[in-house]
């Protein structure tokens, strides 16, 4: 576990709590959704919404002391033509033969064309104390140091030690870059 206690965006929402930590420049956020319950994570995901989503994107800024496991994740590669094709690309795939038009980028010729012959998509996260890797982006989040103003209330404590959902998202529009789950924060 990684401990670190800052200002984080937070808020309790029913069932779950989010937890936002800017990146540099405060347009990404790394956001946590940890349900309530140990075993909550199905619950999290079944009302997960992109309104949902986009009301955490700005999160009211407090005092929190966050543990965070550390956790790197890189899925297989995924091979996406059939489902592209299935959602109604064909002609870039060739389907029906003859009818892919990429001729701007290489001129067509009688049986010498270009077509797609399938798409692959791979993702990576990693996080830990030196921040957020994703893909082949690094992000560090950073804080503002502020001038202490009379007694402060102790930081809310989050403990991260149960399947939570996370994302990267974009603060300014809501929209999830990233989104996945960890199942087994151990």
């Amino acid at each position: 576990m990684m401990r670190r206690p800052a200002r984080f965006g937070y808020a309790k929402r029913p069932g779950f709590v989010a937890i936002g930590a800017p990146y540099v420049g405060n347009d990404l956020q790394f956001l946590v959704l940890l349900p309530d319950e140990i075993d909550g994570l199905r619950a999290l995901e079944s009302k997960l919404t992109a309104g949902v989503l986009t009301g955490c994107a700005k999160l009211e800024a407090q005092e929190v002391d966050l543990r965070l496991p550390k956790f790197k994740l890189e899925p297989p590669t995924i091979a996406l033509a059939e489902k592209l094709q299935a959602l109604g690309m064909k002609s870039a795939f060739d389907i029906p033969q003859g009818s892919a038009n990429f001729d701007k980028m290489a001129p067509r010729k009688p049986n010498d064309y270009l077509y797609i012959s399938n798409v692959f998509h791979k993702t990576f996260i990693a996080v830990d104390e030196k921040g957020t890797e994703a893909a082949a982006a690094t992000a560090v989040v950073m804080m503002r140091a502020t001038a202490m103003r009379g007694p402060t209330p102790p930081p809310i404590e989050v403990k991260v030690d149960r399947p939570f959902v996370y994302a990267i998202q974009h603060v300014p529009s809501g929209v999830c870059i990233f989104l996945g789950r960890v199942t087994d924060p151990r």
